[in-house]
């Protein structure tokens, strides 16, 4: 993308109609991970549980990114809404597009952490971040898919084994994460993907 170019509105994949409200998604989700990440500090403080340790810490960075992203796409909607037009900045340099590598770098790290939860409490795990560069929208979703996968698993093995209302409760939570990226993946096939997408997001 040439800086300063207006992307036509035909080529933007958020449908109009959407325009704005994922941000709001985006916002409500971090003020939903920061609370998780409060009481699973409250948490640590009273077991001093490294479950509890990095549950905190990983909803604490998957927020901040989550709340990163809402700003910045705020942003770019609230241009277009003034100027109706799309505007489009160097990839590298853009407010939406730094926006993006925060977010994407967060949630790796974020969810590499959340891995690590259900890994033996004396194991040594160094989390593998893959590169993430402009334009990489697709790669991230599928590493983002992969890591939430192992996290699904486990926590949909534990509800086997316990089968109450909390194991489906956390089993299911992380199902509509990893669903949220799965989605996102195939959202070049039609604008409705994006929109369930961040329903699952949401959910």
């Amino acid at each position: 993308m040439v800086e300063g170019s207006v992307v036509p509105f035909t080529d933007v994949l958020i449908p109009v109609r959407f325009f704005g409200f994922d941000s709001a998604m985006y916002l409500v989700s971090a003020i939903i991970g920061f609370l998780v990440s409060f009481y699973a500090f409250r948490l640590f403080e009273l077991t001093d549980k490294k479950f509890h340790f990095y549950l905190y810490l990983s909803f604490t960075i998957l927020s901040m990114g989550l709340l990163t992203i809402a700003i910045t796409s705020g942003y770019v909607y609230l241009n277009f809404f003034r100027t109706g037009q799309y505007i489009g900045n160097d990839p590298y340099s853009s407010v939406d597009d730094f926006g993006y590598w925060i977010y994407y770098i967060t949630s790796l790290i974020g969810y590499a952490l959340l891995s690590m939860i259900y890994l033996p409490e004396k194991s040594k795990f160094l989390p593998l971040l893959l590169p993430v560069w402009s334009h990489a929208f697709p790669y991230f979703q599928i590493a983002a898919f992969f890591l939430l996968s192992y996290v699904t698993f486990r926590s949909a093995v534990n509800f086997v084994s316990k089968k109450n209302l909390n194991t489906f409760l956390v089993f299911g939570a992380f199902g509509a994460m990893s669903l949220y990226h799965l989605l996102l993946f195939f959202t070049f096939f039609g604008k409705i993907i994006y929109v369930a997408a961040h329903f699952s997001l949401l959910a």
